[in-house]
């Protein structure tokens, strides 16, 4: 599918781009477009919807539309050449996610990699079901 440079987007700017930054190197190790998944769980209450849109503006800020899935909810499936580390630390200290009451698990399916943020009250549950 062709898409067109100059169709605007709300995310990245405002310009649709395909699935990968055209750069001469990627900020993950082995210089791959990683594919991640980001499950989440916010507390309901004062100050949810609040911390729902920064998560999700953050999110958008990662990778283009065109490259995100988001049909249900608290789920996204996504691709980016940030590395894991550099996912955790936007969506964590750069949006209201709040870890007191908030639980999110962002796993990174190329590399078997997850961070997680919140409480998560079955770590070894998670880590047997993931396989890492």
């Amino acid at each position: 599918m062709d898409v067109d440079p100059k169709k605007k987007s709300p995310h990245k700017g405002g310009l649709m781009a395909p699935c990968y930054r055209l750069c001469p190197y990627s900020k993950t190790m082995d210089r791959t477009v990683a594919n991640f998944i980001v499950t989440f769980r916010l507390q309901s209450g004062e100050g949810y919807q609040r911390r729902y849109d920064s998560l999700m503006e953050k999110l958008a800020t990662l990778t283009p539309i065109s490259c995100t899935w988001e049909e249900t909810s608290s789920f996204l499936a996504f691709t980016c050449d940030d590395s894991i580390e550099d996912v955790y630390q936007a969506l964590y200290f750069e949006s209201d996610f709040d870890p007191g009451i908030d639980t999110m698990v962002i796993i990174d399916l190329t590399h078997r990699k997850k961070m997680t943020a919140g409480t998560i009250t079955y770590p070894a549950t998670l880590d047997r079901c993931l396989g890492f």
